[in-house]
């Protein structure tokens, strides 16, 4: 039977590395550590990947349990709906340098993007990440997928918040404008 006690550390495991995160991302502390702003992003990259991957180690010592009934029909909509995630990633990233967002080169100047999918929605990254993170846990329902995807998803959109004013600070009304009339993870209209 379904206990939440025992998705205690996971939980936990997620507020912890949602703080660590922000903190981390934060303008005070990259402008107050000694390192390059290149190894400052493989540093961060690497802790959170680090942390993600010790956060499903966690999960993977719960028995599963599912939620749902485990068959071909949601392992197919499960599928779909990631590959769309997965295909909207790739979109996404396709203004964007994936060298420098892993921190292999160094960062150009950034310039804000609001074209291609960019016109349509803010954040098409996190979007995939929905999607993917639902197709997922339709392939998989267990508990343990089901309580990931809700402190992911609990955190993007806090990270979302932070990110946006990251963005007005860096951008200022061009991004205000933008902000305004583009939807922020879901399109409104197909143009």
């Amino acid at each position: 039977m379904y206990n939440i006690i025992e998705y205690l550390p996971i939980i936990l495991a997620w507020l912890l590395f949602g703080v660590l995160h922000s903190v981390l991302a934060s303008s005070l502390v990259k402008e107050n550590i000694s390192l390059n702003p290149l190894n400052y992003r493989r540093l961060y990259n690497i802790i959170s990947v680090l942390a993600v991957m010790f956060i499903f180690f966690l999960g993977s010592t719960i028995p599963p349990e599912y939620f749902l009934p485990k068959g071909q029909v949601t392992k197919s909509i499960g599928l779909i709906i990631a590959t769309f995630g997965f295909l909207l990633a790739k979109l996404a990233f396709k203004p964007i340098s994936f060298s420098q967002f892993i921190g292999i080169k160094k960062e150009e100047e950034p310039k804000l993007i609001v074209n291609g999918i960019y016109a349509r929605m803010r954040h098409p990254l996190y979007t995939a990440l929905i999607l993917g993170l639902v197709g997922f846990v339709i392939f998989n329902p267990t508990f343990t997928h089901l309580v990931h995807a809700v402190c992911i998803l609990i955190y993007l959109f806090i990270g979302i918040h932070y990110e946006e004013k990251r963005l007005i600070a860096r951008f200022g009304e061009e991004y205000k404008k933008y902000k305004e009339q583009t939807p922020m993870l879901f399109p409104t209209s197909f143009r």
